[in-house]
């Protein structure tokens, strides 16, 4: 085992230059990574930097199709939201980030991985990069530096103070949502600051009419939009750019954390609002009753996995072979009004849905006869009435 060089994820723009600073006091090659997830940076200021901070190397990894392909596809078929509000894009990066830095560490033979993740972060990290059968360094447990000195760096080389890179907020960005943390934001009575309105509503127009467009979909998994064949990443920049203008996808909620500890975010997710909807509409279509009301509980424990960090757990692979069983049916096409704040399915339209006007419940009748309702509700409610019976003689 290799231990004079280490491969570094790049996160925080303004910790990144030290903690490349720290670890190549403590190895021979530091080897700087960009994963890109679909978050807008100048990767070329970003290398400089890098390189200015020591590093021997930066390497640029675009992620985007893949992570959209293997990681997004399976939250869309889970209809994952965490807590009414968290699209879990986060959560499902992290897996993603430790999936690709792991490439990437294979093909250079390196068995050290540091990354600068905190808090929830930090154990998906871990969990994921040890899984992998590499050994993970949390630069930020041992930074050295207090952040008059990160400032004093960043200044000193022109460094910009970008927003949520702890000033005071904390940020996470990929083309399934940004998250805001920190701050004001800790307080939950504080109302959402100014400067956390201008970066959620930056490209929100004041007033539009509603947008009307239609999605495709193949066993579960978004093909196309508008009848036009594009792969899922395409479709998720589209959307994301048509949310952000009519301000969808915005959550203001306080969640439970991995070991139970209360957080409060900001999120913003356009894009898995709109798909997750539209799937979950097209999917309750296309199903029976029993596999609709089972799938709800289904999603809901993909959910609790994917948000814990376990994303290898042998649960989730389970999960996800009923998850894709059950999506071998969800094909079709949902049509939606995008209006400001809203998402709204008005239509759909599917060849394999068990859907038929014929045996709609208020056009069956001729199917029987409604003197035969009154023998199955007898039995029907055998069981509550008896029940209730039980009860009330208690109650007495």
């Amino acid at each position: 085992m290799s231990s004079d060089r280490v491969l570094v994820i790049y996160y925080n723009r303004r910790y990144n230059p030290l903690i490349i600073r720290s670890l190549k006091s403590k190895y021979k090659e530091v080897i700087a990574l960009y994963i890109d997830e679909g978050q807008v940076r100048d990767i070329e200021d970003i290398e400089l930097e890098c390189m200015v901070a020591g590093a021997d190397k930066f390497i640029y990894k675009d992620y985007r199709a893949q992570y959209a392909e293997h990681f997004l596809t399976k939250a869309i078929k889970a209809n994952a939201i965490y807590q009414n509000g968290y699209f879990l894009s986060a959560a499902l990066s992290r897996p993603a980030i430790a999936e690709a830095a792991v490439e990437v560490a294979n093909e250079l033979n390196i068995d050290y991985i540091a990354h600068q993740f905190r808090g929830n972060d930090q154990v998906r990290m871990d969990m994921n990069i040890e899984i992998l059968n590499k050994i993970p360094i949390a630069s930020l447990r041992d930074f050295k530096y207090d952040d008059s000195v990160v400032n004093s760096y960043a200044m000193n080389y022109g460094i910009p103070q970008e927003f949520g890179c702890n000033n005071p907020y904390s940020t996470s960005e990929n083309i399934w949502g940004l998250s805001i943390e920190c701050g004001p934001l800790a307080e939950p009575e504080m109302l959402i600051p100014e400067d956390v309105k201008e970066k959620l509503f930056e490209h929100a127009l004041s007033a539009t009419e509603p947008i009307f467009l239609s999605l495709g979909f193949e066993n579960g998994i978004p093909i196309s939009i508008d009848g036009e064949k594009k792969s899922l990443y395409e479709i998720i920049e589209i959307l994301n750019e048509i949310g952000k203008k009519l301000s969808i996808g915005i959550f203001d909620i306080v969640e439970d954390g991995i070991v139970g500890l209360k957080t409060r975010a900001i999120y913003q997710s356009p894009a898995a609002h709109i798909l997750i909807t539209a799937h979950r509409d097209l999917e309750c279509y296309c199903s029976n009753r029993n596999e609709n009301w089972f799938k709800e509980i289904i999603d809901k424990k993909w959910v609790e996995l994917v948000y814990s960090g376990l994303w290898y757990d042998p649960l989730l692979t389970h999960l996800n072979h009923f998850i894709d069983s059950m999506n071998q049916h969800v094909n079709g096409e949902i049509k939606l009004e995008l209006g400001y704040k809203y998402a709204n399915v008005c239509s759909r339209t599917s060849k394999t849905t068990i859907y038929d006007d014929n045996l709609a419940i208020y056009n069956c009748g001729h199917l029987y006869s409604q003197n035969d309702a009154e023998g199955f509700a007898k039995i029907f409610n055998i069981h509550t009435k008896q029940s209730a019976k039980s009860k009330m003689r208690k109650i007495l």
